[in-house]
């Protein structure tokens, strides 16, 4: 057996999600040493609204001037160094089966800091076109694992009806423009007066899961809370 695994890692070598690094075949975790620092608990102040990580305190800049639909978030890890590279390839290089890996360290996060009961958990969804080039939808992965492993149950209820621009090479004013009016309900999805958690995987300035919640709350969810594996942290 030991062979097998040995003349497998030639077959199919083992690397790191983060980095690419080549693994002993006996790796119980796909990170080598290095990346794998990069996914221990993030120290430091959080934002008290979004829980992105921050060097200041109380609510950051963002959550301060804009109008929010969502009354909490939780964010796992900042969006940098090997959590970055390990979710760009999880999302844009066909590496769908990190879902489960990242998906339990949001279960992890979920039990050790969130614990709220919703009667949902759903994704921000990506619209048809991407789906079809991507072959899944990377939040749609980790909403599925989190909802399995907390006993809540996943519904679609969003659909993206904008192929929008990808909103990482866009400022803050091109963002809500870019965004606005992207997301409709579902037909014959009924939420009103539910809990519902939706889940990403990157939460920057925090645009896309707004609107999502704007649509969410206007369809007459009394509560919407978002969890995103990673966030950009905001420096003084």
């Amino acid at each position: 057996m030991k062979f097998l695994k040995f003349l497998l890692t030639f077959i199919y070598p083992k690397t790191c999600m983060g980095c690419n690094t080549l693994l002993n075949y006996n790796a119980k975790v796909e990170l080598c040493d290095e990346c794998s620092k990069d996914f221990e608990p993030y120290v430091g102040n959080r934002c008290v609204t979004c829980d992105r990580p921050t060097d200041n305190t109380g609510e950051c800049s963002i959550c301060k001037s804009e109008k929010l639909y969502f009354e909490r978030g939780y964010c796992v890890y900042p969006y940098s160094g090997a959590v970055r590279n390990t979710i760009l390839n999880f999302k844009f290089r066909n590496m769908a089966l990190y879902y489960t890996y990242l998906g339990s360290k949001m279960v992890d996060y979920y039990f050790d800091y969130i614990m709220e009961s919703y009667d949902y958990i759903t994704a921000v969804p990506i619209h048809k076109k991407k789906l079809k080039i991507r072959g899944y939808n990377q939040a749609e992965l980790l909403a599925e694992y989190i909802s399995e492993h907390i006993d809540i149950p996943y519904i679609s209820i969003l659909k993206r009806t904008v192929n929008t621009k990808p909103q990482n090479a866009l400022n803050k004013k091109e963002r809500e423009a870019n965004i606005k009016n992207a997301f409709s309900l579902i037909d014959n999805i009924d939420i009103k007066n539910k809990s519902i958690l939706i889940v990403d995987d990157i939460f920057t300035t925090g645009t896309t899961v707004n609107e999502c919640c704007k649509v969410l709350k206007k369809a007459g969810a009394f509560k919407v809370d978002f969890f995103s594996l990673s966030a950009k942290k905001e420096t003084k």
